[in-house]
Parts: C-alpha cells; structure tokens; sequence
C-alpha cells in the first residue's frame, strides 16, 4: 500500500510532466496561435491537474509501468485533440515519444546517481533515492521549457533545435551507462534503453522533416494564393480604370447635357443627373496612398468594392517609406484581412456594415489593424476563417496565410471578437533600406 507521501509524490510528478508534454504539443505544434497566451497556460494547468489524478490513482494499483505510460499517452492525446484542437495522429506521435524520453531521462538521472553514489537503491521506484532522480529530471524539464519559450519567440527551428539535443544527450548517457561497472544493470535493460534512444532520435528526425515538408506546403499555397489574389485585383483595377477612361471620355457630353438643362431651368432635372454622376467619380476620388504603387492599387480598389456594397470605410494610414518589407507580402496581408472584412461586414445589418483600416509606425514595427462589424463570431478552424461563399478558391484562404507572411519579419497575428466586431492586427518588425 502506498503512503500518502508517496501519492502526494506520484501526484506533483505526473502533474509537471502532464503540464510540460502539453506545453511541449502546444509549441512545437502552435496551437496557441489563436487564443490568447493567459487562456492557453490556464487550460493547460487545469488539463494537467485533471489527467495527474487519473494517472495518481492507477499508480495506487498494482499496475506495471508501462500500462500506466500507455493510459497518460492516450490521457494526453485525447486533451490536446478536444481541448486544443490538435492533430489526432501527430499528438499521439508526440506523446509516445514524449513518454519514451521522459522514462529514458529518469532512467539515466537514477542510474547515475546510483554510480555517483555507489548504490543500486536509486533504480528502486520506491526508494527516496529514485524520487531524487525523478525530481531533478522534473527540473531539468522546467529549465527545458524556459528554454524553450525564450527560442521560440525568435524562431521555432531553435526550440527543435533544444529537443533534439537533449535527446542526443540522452542517447550518449545511456551507452556511457553500459560501459560503468560500478552499479549492477542487466544487459537486456541497457539495450531496450538504447534501442528506445535511438528511436526517440529517429523520430525527432522525422518529426522535423515532416514539419519542414508541411511548411514548403504552405509557403507554395501562400504563393499560390497571393497570385490570385493579385491577379483578381488587377482584373478589378483594369475595370475600374477602365470606367475611369469611359466617364472622363464623356466628360464633355455630361457638361452639355447640364448645359442644356440649365439654360432650360430645368433644376431639378440637372440635379438628378449630377447625382447620378456623384457615385462614379467618388470612387475614382477616394484613394489611398501609401507611397507603394501596389498596396495604393489594392486598398483603393478595396475601398471601391466595399462602398460599392454599402459598407462605410475609415482609413488611418501612416506607412513609413523605404522599408525592407515587400510589396508582395503587404498586398497578401492587406489584401486578405480586407477580403475578409468585407465578407463579414457585407453579410451584417445596416448599423454594422463598416469596416476601419489602420496602418501606423510605432518605432520600428508596422502595425495593420483591420476592424469589421460583424453579425455573429466568426468560424474559424485550424487557424483559417472559414468563408460563407461558394467560390472557396478565390475566397477563404485563411488567417494561417497572413500569419505565415508575418512570420518573415519577426511579427505576429492577433484576433479578437467582441460586442459584433472582429478585430485583427498585424505587428511586423522592418527595416529602413537606404
């Protein structure tokens, strides 16, 4: 029967390395991405304290380690599939080797303390010694998920980086381990570890080169989708001119008929047709200029889209000149946020069709903060708004997009909804090119 310190013990334990194999899932996997950090950390603490007395109360039982490590494999999998909406294949994945490596690392931490100390009693689960072992490896992943979240704020590769070589560590530990013969360790217990260290380093291996394919995947439909995009706005910039030529051609044929009304004192009738006029030439009128050709094109023509369909438009626009940012990658930001201000603002009652576009400088960030009155929470999955329109090749390409694009320079991605209005803002960090 265990004592009540050894429940306490088992609970504090399994709760921290609960807590870091969600947090682990949670970063490598960035499914965090779309709440906020505060809702994230309290959700994985809560998850983490549910799942330890689970696993606490099947180490009471009689139940061999490796059925427990399977039944917190599954426990994990099941929380990061429901509660972050992760990917069921790759959190399985993740938490098997994650259970692997944890049981390695307490593994090598008590054998070496038994060979420091010259005593076997520090393999023993149930001596004090092993729970020394199994705290200083709790530590150890405390430090590692400091680490962790100090790099993946600069950049992911690093975090990856941090794992890999704790497990390549690990690896060299355990074959240091079978060369000693201080403490009496079976052959075949040696070679399961090793073959397992090996393992964990083959599927860090696979892991990053599977992320590395899903990341050229998205870059290539980032690429992909920026050219239809600009694409249809140059479709719609050519029709837009295109009036333009027409109305500015008639121009003169336009002052004869007023002429004629005039002279006639037929008021009311030259006033029906100068605002019959008015629509056309305000849309021409109204531009936005930022100093870059394209993001002038694509915000002018957006603002045309939308008065067209009765949405009420505000700009704010400060944009600093000469900056290492491309056009190509602003046009795809603006271009999409305003895509889909004007989906959710077009579909709203009156009082909430507008959308307010702001672009500032603040030091050396660039921050784009598109603001939309909306009917209802929009539906977001996996990162990407979700579009109500049927043509979902021109339409939808998602936030996850805009977040790729601002991840080139440093930048983040943030959204908010609230009181029927949706709310997303883009910080890039740039440079001044002289």
């Amino acid at each position: 029967m265990m004592t009540w310190y050894q429940i306490l013990f088992f609970f504090l334990t399994n709760g921290l390395r609960m807590f870091f194999g969600m947090y682990l899932a949670i970063t490598l996997l960035d499914l965090s991405a779309n709440m906020k950090k505060a809702v994230a950390f309290s959700k994985c603490c809560a998850c983490a304290a549910c799942a330890s007395v689970c696993i606490t109360v099947l180490s009471v039982f009689p139940i061999q380690q490796i059925y427990i490590g399977g039944a917190e494999t599954i426990i994990l999998t099941v929380i990061l599939y429901c509660i972050f909406a992760a990917n069921l294949r790759m959190s399985l994945f993740l938490m098997f080797f994650y259970e692997i490596t944890v049981g390695l690392w307490e593994f090598i931490i008590s054998a070496g303390l038994g060979v420091a100390f010259h005593s076997d009693s520090f393999l023993n689960t149930k001596s004090f010694g092993y729970m020394a072992a199994v705290w200083i490896v709790r530590l150890l992943m405390l430090g590692m998920a400091f680490q962790i979240k100090r790099t993946s704020k600069r950049n992911k590769k690093q975090s990856s980086q941090v794992i890999a070589g704790a497990a390549l560590v690990g690896f060299l530990g355990v074959v240091l381990l079978s060369g000693q013969k201080t403490i009496a360790i079976s052959d075949d217990q040696l070679t399961v570890w090793v073959i397992f260290a090996v393992l964990i380093l083959i599927a860090i291996l696979f892991f990053n080169l599977n992320r590395q394919y899903e990341m050229e995947k998205a870059i290539a439909q980032l690429e992909k989708d920026k050219n239809t995009l600009m694409e249809r706005d140059y479709q719609n910039l050519k029709n837009s001119y295109a009036a333009s030529a027409k109305l500015f051609h008639d121009f003169h044929n336009h002052v004869e008929a007023l002429y004629r009304y005039l002279s006639k004192n037929s008021t009311e009738e030259a006033m029906e047709y100068l605002e019959n006029l008015r629509t056309p030439m305000q849309s021409i009128s109204e531009t936005t200029w930022t100093g870059e050709e394209a993001i002038d094109y694509l915000i002018s023509s957006k603002i045309a889209l939308a008065i067209s369909q009765n949405i009420r438009v505000n700009t704010n626009i400060e944009f600093p000149r000469h900056t290492n940012i491309r056009s190509v990658d602003l046009v795809a930001i603006i271009g999409n946020l305003l895509d889909n201000s004007i989906e959710a603002a077009g579909n709203a009652e009156d009082s909430l069709r507008f959308i307010n576009l702001t672009i500032r400088r603040i030091n050396d960030m660039l921050v784009i903060k598109v603001e939309n009155g909306c009917s209802a929470q929009p539906a977001v999955a996996d990162g990407v708004l979700q579009t109500s329109k049927a043509d979902k090749a021109l339409h939808g390409w998602g936030l996850k997009s805009v977040r790729t694009a601002a991840e080139h320079y440093d930048g983040t991605m943030e959204t908010e909804y609230r009181n029927h209005t949706f709310r997303t803002v883009v910080t890039l960090s740039f440079g001044i090119c002289q």
